[in-house]
């Protein structure tokens, strides 16, 4: 069997996620300064009060998708091209990395190699044998169509228009950034640890606890689907897709935890919040892995033709799409 060129060290990070002393460092530490500060679970909660509701308007997904002409996101120590570049590079970095054609992921595309040794090493034992038996094709086999996937690299970052005045304007810490738990301790594995940001938040005195029964203020292994995550922009791209496509249950969980680095790629090599991961979070984290190379690696200026690109995205947007318009 042909074997997809994967360097085993595929997600060391590199020049990638450097958060000591990158180009873009002050803007990058005080975003994540303000996030850790202020994303609380009260936060958290009113925010998807108000845009679970929808009432920002029926918009076309192109449409909105071409309003990340004007976003940059402020976390990113990477790149400060607009968003719509990052959105293209995501999606052809899925089609050549992941698909065998349109419809059909690549036979090969194994499980192991997407994780660091430490980590692999340190899985419990028994995921570490479901991975090291299945490829990703293999492992969520009841997938006939994943033409989803790559939509996914396009569509992943629309949430980043809440940064826009016709969304609301919200700050870069509500919107960017990766996320992780909120009314739960504060794990290392997450950026800037070592600076005590998050000890500034009301919110850590009160949920720093845990037991041998619940972490924070939630049941251990409960599941991330019933944790609050921090309020940014794949809670809310989620729930407009969760309510206005066809996009199957494992493409809307990529799009709700694609920025859940201290779980899925974490910088210390410890992955984090594994006292509320449920088997359903265990089962789906190779596909998160398999999203995530794609997704910081397509950091690319090499793209094909605009209007080649956006015929083939215009497509598959009508596919999972049929209403053209959906609420956001």
């Amino acid at each position: 069997m042909t074997q997809i060129a994967i360097n085993k060290d595929a997600t060391d990070f590199g020049e990638f996620r450097n958060y000591t002393d990158s180009k873009h460092q002050e803007r990058v530490e005080r975003t994540y300064r303000e996030m850790q500060t202020n994303q609380t679970l009260d936060f958290v909660t009113q925010n998807k009060t108000k845009y679970f509701k929808l009432e920002h308007g029926k918009m076309d997904v192109y449409q909105v998708f071409k309003l990340l002409e004007e976003v940059v996101d402020e976390s990113d120590p990477d790149s400060d091209l607009p968003q719509i570049i990052h959105a293209y590079q995501s999606a052809e970095s899925i089609c050549d990395f992941a698909m065998n054609g349109e419809i059909e992921l690549r036979d090969d595309l194994e499980i192991r190699p997407l994780f660091k040794d430490n980590i692999w090493n340190n899985l419990p034992k028994k995921w570490r044998d479901l991975y090291s038996a299945n490829t990703i094709k293999t492992l969520y086999h009841s997938i006939k169509d994943w033409s989803w996937f790559p939509l996914l690299g396009f569509i992943h970052d629309l949430g980043k228009v809440m940064l826009l005045p016709k969304f609301g304007k919200l700050p870069q810490w509500a919107v960017v950034g990766d996320t992780y738990p909120v009314a739960a301790p504060f794990a290392s594995s997450n950026v800037f640890f070592a600076k005590n940001y998050y000890q500034d938040s009301p919110d850590f005195k009160i949920y720093d606890t845990q037991t041998e029964t619940t972490f924070g203020n939630y049941p251990k292994n409960c599941g991330f689907d019933n944790i609050h995550m921090t309020w940014g922009h794949d809670e809310y791209v989620y729930e407009a897709m969760r309510q206005g496509s066809t996009i199957c249950e494992e493409g809307l969980y990529l799009l709700r935890y694609h920025s859940f680095y201290p779980w899925h790629t974490p910088q210390t090599g410890v992955m984090a919040y594994t006292e509320l991961a449920s088997d359903y979070d265990w089962l789906m984290l190779p596909l998160l892995k398999a999203f995530q190379k794609a997704d910081l690696y397509s950091k690319s200026p090499d793209l094909p033709p605009l209007n080649e690109l956006e015929a083939k995205y215009k497509k598959l947007l009508d596919k999972f799409i049929p209403q053209k318009q959906i609420n956001w």
